[in-house]
């Protein structure tokens, strides 16, 4: 039994190809064309090589053997060709040098898979097998260094053997071998265990893990965000630097304050604001000076929070701006005029809060568990008493507040109103008459209105008035004149009248009062001013002005003016008309006055008359 020399199959004696894989056992004999028969090795070891020639001669039994055709029994053993006219894996042999193109038998032979098959055959000789055409390329398209050439062709070929050459497909590196196409038109389509790995080979990229980026990609992704990694990082850095460095400017601050016209009014602070900034409250607006606008309300706020819309117009190309800003209110303690208006003139500080704030004013605690309270001060003594020109009121008032958070506040309500001047020109404070009516006759500020023992008297444009004023019996009667404004304080100025039957009988009754002479109230100190005076004397001046009498009187060295330093003078104002002259000698009882002085003359005592009597005192 013998084997195929290439797969190791066994196989039938006379069999001409391996039946598992295709090797073909036999050939042609050399016979034929009279060349030798080459036999393909598929690798010789440098063993066969040193043997010689000698050692080509040993039969091998395992041997192929040619089969002649008609031929009987087994033929002799194939003797092997000498060594150089073998292939040495799929090296073909050298061509003969020279231009002579090579015989039949010189032809090298062809390599595919290691199998050498003859160029041609005798003929008329039938082969057992058809001779595979020659390969045109190297199989699976790689040629391995030093072993064969990629693509190795038969220089006696000719141009017919380019053109085939050209005709054989090459597909992704891959060539079909020629046998496969044979096989396949001979009807065999069984395939080699090496056609099937020669079909394709398919080079595929190496697939990358699912997840995982190219490195390249990696890389790249890397040099694009590295600018903007360090613009971000700029960008965060400046900020800081903006944060640290820059301070803006501070906001508007508000908080609720009193007009010294006790109207309620808000504070406005603003540092970025230049003098002549119009600060707006809805309808109600101020001027900036200093950084501050003190805007008056046209009504108070409510308590708690109070969301207010500033309109800020800056002068010129300033920024024009609303801001919006919060005020608390938690209490609140407001100055109440209305009390001006009653017969005794008062100032009222309205306190209101929130539930839980203790409120103490002026010392005394203020109940506003049930509602608003109020605190009354009793303003008629600074309302009483003549004054020729406009006064102020001003009151302060202190308060302590707690409120329900535990918090302490102290702080103090200022009060500050006008009073309406007032002067009396007759009959004077105090006044003593015999007959039934006198005169009341006076001045004030324009617009302003007066009152006599509450009835309303005519007032000149210019302010000045004069009433007739009836007396009904004997006795002393009490007048009040009262001068109001709106928005002011009044001006109260009390009139006594007393009516006589005889001013001799009420001279003896002002004696009795032990009354200031001459060198008593010569010497008198402001606070003696209001106190009885009585003096008598030489009128050496009169006058009539506003409907009173003004003297002049000459005090003689009896009435206690010292000797040797000239006249004494005494200035008398009678609020009647009065029908003594210059000349006459005269005794005034009245009141001491403040001390009287005429521009480029020495300050005299000044006596408000009573009533007066022809004559000297006795």
């Amino acid at each position: 039994m013998m084997h195929c020399p290439e797969c190791g199959t066994k196989r039938s004696p006379g069999a001409a190809t391996c039946g598992a894989c295709g090797f073909v056992l036999a050939t042609l004999e050399p016979a034929q064309k009279g060349a030798a028969v080459a036999r393909t090795m598929m690798g010789v070891s440098l063993s066969d090589l040193a043997k010689g020639p000698n050692a080509a001669q040993e039969v091998d039994p395992d041997a192929p053997t040619l089969i002649k055709p008609g031929a009987k029994g087994p033929a002799k053993p194939v003797v092997p060709p000498p060594p150089e006219n073998r292939t040495i894996v799929g090296m073909p042999a050298l061509a003969p040098s020279g231009d002579a193109k090579p015989t039949p038998a010189q032809a090298p032979a062809q390599t595919l898979l290691g199998v050498a098959a003859p160029k041609a055959v005798a003929s008329g000789a039938s082969p057992a097998v058809k001779a595979p055409p020659p390969a045109e390329g190297t199989l699976l398209g790689v040629a391995r260094p030093g072993i064969a050439p990629l693509r190795a062709t038969d220089p006696s070929a000719g141009p017919a053997r380019e053109g085939r050459a050209r005709e054989m497909p090459h597909e992704l590196g891959a060539t079909i071998v020629p046998d496969v196409m044979e096989r396949l038109r001979s009807g065999n389509p069984r395939p080699n265990v090496r056609d099937k790995l020669a079909r394709k080979r398919l080079v595929l990229p190496p697939v990358q893990p699912r997840g995982e980026i190219p490195r390249e990609r990696v890389r790249k992704n890397r040099r694009r965000a590295l600018p903007v990694i360090v613009t971000a990082g700029l960008l965060v850095v400046f900020a800081g630097i903006f944060a640290v460095f820059y301070t803006s400017p501070p906001p508007l601050t508000a908080r609720v304050k009193a007009t010294p016209e006790g109207r309620e009014a808000v504070e406005i602070e603003c540092p970025s604001c230049p003098d002549g900034t119009k600060v707006q409250i809805n309808a109600a607006s101020a001027d900036v000076k200093k950084q501050t606008a003190l805007v008056t309300l046209p009504a108070p706020l409510a308590l708690g929070e109070n969301r207010l819309k500033v309109s800020l117009d800056r002068p010129g190309s300033g920024r024009d701006e609303s801001v919006g800003v919060t005020v608390h209110v938690s209490y609140r303690l407001r100055p109440d005029l209305t009390g001006l208006a009653n017969e005794k003139p008062s100032v009222h500080v309205a306190v209101e809060a929130v539930g839980g704030t203790e409120i103490t004013i002026d010392g005394k605690p203020a109940a506003v568990k049930d509602g608003p309270a109020v605190h009354v001060i009793d303003v008629a003594s600074d309302c009483t008493g003549p004054a020729d020109e406009p006064a102020t009121l001003k009151r302060r008032v202190p308060y302590i507040v707690k409120t329900e958070g535990g918090t302490r506040e102290e702080g103090a309500v200022d009060v500050a109103v006008g009073i309406v001047p007032l002067h009396i020109d007759a009959p004077g404070a105090r006044v003593i008459v015999e007959g039934e009516t006198f005169v009341l006759a006076g001045r004030t500020m324009k617009g302003a209105e007066v009152l006599a023992a509450g009835k309303p008297i005519q007032v000149s444009a210019d302010g000045s008035f004069a009433q007739r004023m009836s007396v009904s019996s004997v006795g002393s009667t009490n007048i009040e004149v009262r001068a109001k404004a709106p928005g002011m304080a009044p001006r109260i100025v009390p009139i006594a009248v007393r009516r006589v039957e005889k001013l001799a009988a009420a001279a003896q009754e002002f004696m009795a009062d032990k009354p200031l002479g001459f060198t008593a109230f010569a010497a008198a100190q402001a606070s003696d001013v209001g106190k009885p005076a009585v003096v008598s004397g030489e009128i050496v001046d009169a006058r009539t002005q506003n409907h009173q009498t003004i003297f002049l009187l000459d005090v003689p060295a009896k009435e206690g003016c010292p000797k040797g330093q000239g006249p004494c003078r005494v200035r008398l104002v009678h609020g009647f008309p009065n029908p003594a002259k210059a000349g006459d000698v005269i005794t005034a009882y009245g009141q001491l006055g403040k001390p009287w002085s005429a521009p480029g003359s020495s300050v005299v005592p000044e006596i408000q008359v009573a009533f007066t009597m022809p004559g000297e005192r006795r």
